[in-house]
């Protein structure tokens, strides 16, 4: 007998209509002093996004991907009405200025090159103290706490996220409980149904999204965040599609202020990724691992990093829903191959005394001895050099305060049985946040 499920989203609107239902008789003289309406907040996070990327790393064959896309997110929330329900929307547009045809696949589009318009969030959220639980579509973010002053070395912290790397994010059908105990405990615990991939406008089943075919299966999960002290930062998750993957994850982060204006920061991860239930995913078992340890040293303007990662022979690390909680995470390569090991080396600078508001960067990281999970043949060696640099406009009051411009370049070499092959990544991405009020 085929199983039976309420959207959250459904919940989420059902919620919404409910609440307003009771909220009119008790709020018939409802006017701006009310929370509900006092701390509504609504805006327009406008985007614009080129890439243009030539691919050699499986020759003969070599693609062209090729975009210029505008959009951005249109959003609204209400405050809290009675210090306990709000409700929250999300409108995504992303639309062609320049897409040819026969250069499809940046991700910046629908496939063929064709324009994304969605309702990506519709929630409802009940708050009882520091807990929170919210149902319906929705952005899911666990709010990496990384200390002040420090590099931001991963946009997503755990394998659940926002995978905002391109025009649009993921969101998710889904209801997440998370709260906090304290200053020092943060958990979370959540049950997704269905996630909208970052090109498209349809909301698909978990397991169908992470790439088994036909699958319904959705997606258990639960965290905790944990940071005794100023300065050290340790989180574990578990996170289940049935019959398709089991994801478990523990990450610890540690900066030591060596005097005012220089630090040392020591981080390391693990994560164990394996097959579940039926083997939809793949159709037989599989498990595998990945170890990563990271080092970085700032003092003034400028920053020293470093990592070195570790998979195992099993399979590929996956990341479906996440731009990587890992730290070998590069512009257009990962490092997580099977049985591959990988090290980074990179310097960051802060320009601001000099350009205010921008920034810099410059890594090299290099991956060998992967190989086919399958097979067991060896895959080519891989070396990815990334060179960036960001320019944010500060004008409290301006309409362009909060401007952000970043420009990102890639060159990456594949060491193929038919001689090294280079490929590139270029990209420009443009971000203004307008508040409405």
């Amino acid at each position: 007998m085929p199983s039976f499920r309420i959207p959250p989203c459904a919940l989420a609107a059902s919620l919404a209509l409910g609440g307003l239902a009771l909220a009119a008789p008790a709020h018939a003289q409802l006017d701006a002093a009310d929370p509900f309406i006092k701390n509504a907040v609504a805006g327009f996070n406008a985007r614009t996004f080129y890439m243009d990327v030539e691919d050699n790393s499986k020759p003969p064959a070599s693609t062209a991907r090729e975009a210029w896309a505008i959009g951005g997110k249109l959003f609204g929330r209400t405050g809290y009405w009675q210090d306990t329900l709000q409700f929250g929307a999300s409108y995504y547009l992303s639309a062609p200025l320049y897409a040819p045809d026969d250069k499809d696949g940046t991700g910046l589009l629908a496939p063929g090159q064709e324009t994304i318009s969605v309702l990506g969030e519709l929630y409802a959220r009940l708050k009882y103290q520091d807990n929170a639980l919210t149902i319906g579509r929705q952005e899911i973010d666990m709010g990496y706490k990384r200390a002040s002053g420090v590099r931001s070395n991963r946009s997503d912290s755990t394998y659940v996220g926002k995978q905002d790397n391109r025009m649009l994010p993921i969101t998710y059908e889904s209801v997440l409980l998370g709260g906090k105990s304290g200053d020092a405990l943060n958990y979370y615990v959540g049950w997704i149904d269905q996630a909208k991939p970052r090109n498209s406008e349809d909301f698909i089943p978990v397991g169908a999204a992470i790439g088994a075919k036909g699958s319904e299966s959705d997606m258990w999960m639960g965290g905790l965040q944990f940071a005794p002290m100023k300065d050290l930062w340790v989180q574990g998750w578990y996170h289940q599609s049935s019959d398709v993957l089991r994801i478990a994850y523990l990450d610890a982060d540690y900066v030591m202020r060596l005097s005012k204006d220089s630090y040392l920061r020591l981080a390391g991860q693990y994560t164990d990724q394996r097959s579940d239930g039926s083997n939809a995913l793949t159709g037989k078992p599989f498990s595998t691992r990945n170890a990563q340890a990271y080092g970085e040293y700032g003092s003034g303007w400028l920053t020293f990093y470093g990592a070195y990662s570790q998979t195992g022979s099993g399979a590929d690390i996956r990341m479906p829903f996440t731009s990587g909680p890992i730290f070998t995470q590069q512009v257009t390569r990962s490092f997580v191959r099977a049985n591959e090991s990988a090290w980074q080396l990179g310097l960051a600078t802060d320009l601001a005394a000099w350009l205010p508001g921008v920034s810099a960067y410059v890594d090299v990281t290099s991956g060998k001895d992967a190989v086919n999970p399958n097979t067991g043949a060896k895959l080519a060696d891989e070396t990815e050099y990334n060179v960036g640099a960001v320019w944010t406009l500060r004008q409290k009051g301006a309409f362009y305060d909060g401007l952000r411009s970043r420009i990102r370049s890639a060159w990456i070499v594949d060491e193929t049985t038919a001689g090294d092959k280079t490929s590139t990544d270029f990209r420009i991405d443009v971000n203004l946040p307008i508040s409405f009020f």
